[in-house]
């Protein structure tokens, strides 16, 4: 895969099939419990969807009852159904592809689940599955392995699926941003005509932003948890957003114990765009005041990384007073003095 190419990855059932049997995990909850089995419904859950087939299934359920035990067999080897393209499930995926998307489905279905049509799957790059990870996608700990394992860039990704623990809140744990999408096809439908409106992925583009929409004191944003890095070190940074030929100025915001958030600099923000860092290179370009320190020092800033730089001119100019720009140029002029002495290593 390429480092320049975005991901899309998405949920199979309820986002882009359905089937024509309910679930697996559902149907052994419900036959274990009219065998009497009275053990709480995620762990039954959790052993059909991490098991690589029904034997190793039923090692993770334990002891059962014999009645238990061959209603569960029978879920298990029965007939899994098949599996019913959704509305705007195909024309998603044609559309992604065609623009340079790598598309991974990602999916909880267990052992038994019937697979993915032909229309769907030749469009689908890779399939990770709860059962090949031996952990449910409900667990940010799955999103953090797809990611290291799939080489899938956060800033590039996009999670598309219809359940709140398992396609939202646990993905963007792990640093991906996310995009709710149902059954019905209407919000399939908009996020494929939002891929064409954005084009391909242009080459000078560092992300893309195309997640949920969420309103934060008393502004409408997007959540952005994968544009935590530009953030590390600052508040806010100023990027440029890219629709197509339409375009629009916005600032990541760091947040209080929440993921960070794209607000528009002024009108509303596109629903999927490619983000550009600034051509502007204001925040590599000391103050006057501090390059005048750094020159009868006879110190450079040419020492520090490009990160470190920018961390320490940030800091610099986001000071609320100008006791405090003094100080902090005073810190940094001491840093380098002592770096340029061996004392910073």
């Amino acid at each position: 895969m390429s480092d320049r190419q975005p991901v899309l990855i998405v949920d199979a059932g309820g986002t882009l099939v359905t089937r024509t049997r309910p679930g697996l995990a559902g149907r052994v909850v419900r036959a274990v419990r009219a065998a009497g089995d009275d053990r709480p419904e995620a762990e039954v859950r959790a052993a059909v969807l991490t098991a690589a087939d029904p034997d190793a299934c039923l090692r993770r359920l334990g002891p059962l009852a014999p009645r238990a035990r061959a209603a569960v067999l029978a879920e298990l080897t029965g007939d899994p159904g098949d599996a019913v393209i959704l509305p705007g499930a195909e024309e998603l995926l044609d559309t992604a592809a065609r623009l340079g998307w790598r598309v991974i489905v990602a999916t909880n279905a267990g052992p038994g689940t019937p697979p993915l049509p032909e229309p769907l799957a030749r469009h689908i790059d890779t399939v990770v599955e709860s059962r090949g990870y031996g952990m449910v996608k409900d667990d940010p700990r799955f999103w953090a392995r797809l990611r290291e394992e799939e080489k899938v860039d956060a800033r590039a990704a996009l999670v598309v699926g219809d359940d709140l623990a398992a396609d939202q809140r646990a993905p963007e744990a792990a640093g991906l941003q996310t995009r709710p999408v149902g059954g019905d096809g209407a919000a399939t439908a908009a996020l494929t005509a939002q891929l064409r409106a954005a084009g391909p992925r242009p080459q000078e583009a560092a992300a893309v932003v195309a997640g949920r929409r969420e309103h934060f004191a008393g502004r409408d944003m997007i959540v952005a948890p994968h544009l935590a890095p530009l953030v590390v070190r600052v508040t806010r940074a100023r990027v440029r957003l890219a629709a197509g030929a339409a375009g629009t100025a916005a600032v990541v915001v760091r947040r209080r114990a929440l993921p960070p958030a794209v607000v528009a600099a002024s009108g509303a923000l596109p629903d999927l765009a490619w983000l550009h860092l600034p051509r502007d290179r204001r925040p590599y370009q000391a103050p006057a005041e501090l390059r005048a320190l750094l020159d009868a020092e006879g110190l450079s800033l040419d020492v520090l990384s490009a990160s470190d730089r920018r961390h320490a001119l940030a800091m610099i100019r986001e000071a609320r007073s100008s006791t405090a720009v003094s100080e902090r140029m005073a810190d940094l002029v001491l840093f380098l003095r002592d770096r340029g002495k061996g004392g910073v290593g």
